[in-house]
């Protein structure tokens, strides 16, 4: 019983001194910007429940200047069970930018470009430059209650497939995440989030894909000096019948002032 109580009181403790997380839902962006100063990197691994696939993305966001501007990189790394292969996919470079601010919404937008990195002929790349564009709004619907909206679409010009033949490749997609503050430290969320997105299916040829993923997940947040490390865990699942496997998603958050 002593032990019980000695936790308790640690976790109140905690719960009292942590700051309310401002962070990213897992497969939703949220609208707010790096404060100036503060770096974040963020690990994302998921895996299919069934088979050895599995990816890896490491993404680091820096801010420029006030929180008006920011910078980020997404650096992906697979491994495809079917090929045998591990390998760098294609590294994405973000531009967001801040266009309003309220008590109750926060409304930004943000551009894109990925890059032909990763290896087209193993199935990890496209072999082109990629173009994509979002808008993103974080609403406080309540105390306890937000919610997070994205709306976006993309292209990627003469996109390979693992056969070499190019064809324009179009997406679009869509994603809302609806995050319950149980406490300032402890948040569940469930999102969904939907796109339509080409792949080359032969010279000049490409064919639409669509799907649809919910996914239930937790969130924790616990300060270490000035650092604040925000671990989770989701568990998203194909809504529609061509959404791919059930996925377990593992998420780790670190950011702190830097500069």
């Amino acid at each position: 019983m002593k032990i019980i109580l000695v936790l308790a009181s640690l976790l109140s403790a905690q719960m009292a001194s942590a700051e309310v997380i401002a962070d990213n839902s897992f497969l939703v962006e949220e609208a707010y910007n790096q404060e100036p100063g503060v770096v974040q990197f963020i690990s994302v691994f998921n895996k299919p429940v069934k088979g050895t696939d599995w990816t890896y993305t490491l993404i680091n966001e820096i801010p420029i200047g006030d929180e008006t501007h920011q910078f980020s990189y997404e650096l992906p790394y697979s491994s495809i069970e079917a090929s045998d292969e591990k390998g760098l996919e294609d590294i994405k470079f973000n531009y967001r930018q801040e266009f309003f601010r309220s008590d109750k919404i926060v409304t930004t937008g943000r551009v894109s470009l990925t890059t032909p990195t990763g290896n087209d002929e193993k199935g990890f790349g496209k072999a082109a430059m990629g173009y994509e564009a979002s808008l993103i709004t974080s609403v406080n619907i309540t105390d306890k209650w937000v919610q997070h909206w994205n709306l976006g679409a993309g292209i990627t010009p003469d996109a390979k497939n693992t056969a070499g033949e190019k064809a324009d490749n179009s997406k679009y997609f869509w994603a809302v995440s609806n995050v319950y503050l149980f406490a300032d430290n402890l948040n569940f969320m469930l999102e969904f989030a939907g796109s339509e997105e080409e792949e080359t299916t032969g010279a000049k040829a490409a064919v639409y894909g669509s799907q649809v993923v919910m996914s239930p997940s937790v969130r924790y947040a616990f300060n270490v000096g000035d650092w604040q490390f925000v671990p989770g865990v989701a568990f998203p699942m194909g809504v529609t019948s061509n959404a791919g496997d059930n996925e377990v998603l593992l998420y780790l958050s670190i950011e702190g002032k830097m500069f």
